[in-house]
């Protein structure tokens, strides 16, 4: 190991790296039958590490499961949930992909709506430290956006070594949440490649919903968002916006530990604190991921994203300890539907069936190991936006429009800060259920859609209004 210390050593006799060596194939990572799903499944999928830094011993962990129609000529697409530093397979089991788990946490239910119907799909657990994915070295779990997006490109390139029949196949990268900073840094990263190595990558373009882009106009938009739905009185919603410097907070969670605070000194950054505490008093308990839906009542621990907010700072913990302590608020699809997925993914039939290593620590949701950066937190990707608009990639932001934490009003406000020019006006769009699934506007430079009546997690939430709005993106129709 050299100068670098395995996290597991005192676990196991060798570093998972050296006890799990397997050949980086395709073949050996075939999953040829998964534990508690009865059915005969209509494509082929696969599962195991790529090592993105041979010298670290830093492994990414993907699942990829091919297209149901043409895998030789349809989409190849990488998906990947936010936090920062929550696992992708919150969108595998919850969301997009082609699995739910059941209440037993035992047996899968097929997705009728996974975005596998006409696209082959890799679920990336992005950076090391999430989910499956770990590193012999553990200054690896202290990370940030450049890293995050130069080892997706790593692994990109390495997939399509291991895959290579899907080369020329059109890219697409994916995402939501934090993804608002993963989606376009990746896409930076590809495009700077692809101008030395031409064609490296086929990137075809991204797609990434209620996306966290700019602090202070996504912040706005969230108070905005909680007093124009009638969630927090007219003195708190005012009082805020005097006394918070939306600049300097991260995503706001709406709740007495609020731990992303104000960066102003004394009495203002704790009538800040105050102010946010008291809008969560008023909410009530509330999903802030969905406002109209119901919370998850017997689970108790907190909520992923908190930590991981927390773990930007460590100002931020003794907040977040509390809130870990409370009563969790719930936010997916089905209140605890995070429960079913942990179970199975923790079961050592399914961890041996996907070629994961046997990690000292439980699976979760999001990582409570991986230290990600405050500063990049904080950082504006509207910068970003405008480098990526000079490259002709075809681009859509979308919003599940009951969203309250990353919420549809603060997107429009960024999308207004860019230099767009309006192309085709607001206008409803139709799901194939003929109920209209959102609204859009189509931009010289991107286009923005909303899905009716989504929450955070718009393909949980609206599956067959999130897999409309994705598969005719993907073949340029409108939507």
């Amino acid at each position: 190991m050299g100068p670098y210390v395995c996290l597991f050593a005192i676990f196991l006799a060798t570093c998972p790296g050296q006890a799990f060596s397997r050949p980086e194939t395709p073949d050996s990572d075939k999953i040829e039958s998964l534990p508690g799903l009865n059915a005969t499944l209509p494509f082929s999928q696969y599962a195991g590490y790529i090592t993105v830094n041979q010298s670290h011993g830093r492994r990414l962990f993907y699942w990829f499961v091919e297209s149901q129609n043409d895998p030789a000529r349809d989409p190849l697409v990488l998906w990947l949930n936010g936090g920062p530093g929550c696992s992708s397979f919150n969108g595998l089991f919850e969301e997009n992909g082609p699995f739910s788990p059941n209440p037993d946490g035992k047996t899968l239910d097929l997705n009728p709506y996974s975005w596998n119907r006409n696209a082959s799909v890799i679920f990336l657990e992005s950076p090391s430290g999430v989910g499956f994915s770990y590193s012999d070295t553990t200054a690896d779990y202290t990370t940030g956006d450049w890293q995050t997006a130069q080892d997706s490109l790593d692994f990109m390139l390495k997939f399509l070594e291991k895959y290579p029949q899907y080369q020329k196949n059109k890219f697409w990268i994916t995402g939501e949440s934090y993804a608002g900073h993963y989606v376009p840094n990746l896409a930076s990263h590809i495009v700077s490649y692809n101008t030395v190595k031409p064609g490296s990558i086929n990137l075809e373009g991204f797609m990434v919903g209620n996306a966290w882009t700019d602090p202070d106009l996504d912040n706005a938009g969230a108070t905005f968002f909680w007093w124009s739905h009638a969630l927090i009185s007219d003195r708190t919603y005012n009082s805020i916006n005097k006394a918070c410097n939306y600049s300097n907070i991260g995503p706001l969670l709406a709740n007495g530990e609020q731990a992303l605070l104000s960066s102003s000194p004394g009495r203002l950054k704790d009538e800040c604190e105050m102010l946010l505490a008291e809008a969560h008093t008023e909410m009530g308990n509330i999903n802030i991921y969905n406002i109209y839906v119901d919370v998850c009542l017997r689970r108790r621990g907190g909520r992923q994203l908190l930590s991981q907010l927390a773990r930007s700072d460590s100002v931020l913990r003794k907040f977040a300890q509390r809130r870990l302590e409370a009563e969790d608020v719930g936010r997916k699809m089905y209140p605890c539907e995070d429960d079913y997925m942990e179970k199975y993914l923790n079961r050592p039939d399914v961890i041996a069936t996907i070629h994961a290593a046997t990690l000292p620590y439980k699976w979760t949701p999001c990582s409570t190991i991986v230290d990600y950066s405050r500063k990049d937190l904080l950082t504006s990707m509207l910068p970003v936006y405008k480098r990526l608009f000079t490259a002709g990639l075809r681009i859509l932001v979308y919003s599940g429009d009951v969203d309250a934490i990353v919420p549809v009003t603060g997107t429009r406000a960024w999308l207004r800060a860019l230099p767009l020019t309006e192309v085709e006006g607001w206008s409803a769009w139709t799901a194939s259920d003929q109920q209209v699934g959102g609204y859009s506007v189509v931009y010289d430079k991107l286009t923005f859609a909303t899905v009716r009546n989504a929450g955070h997690e718009v393909p949980g939430y609206q599956p067959l209004r999130a897999l409309d709005m994705f598969n005719r993106f993907l073949t340029n129709q409108r939507l």
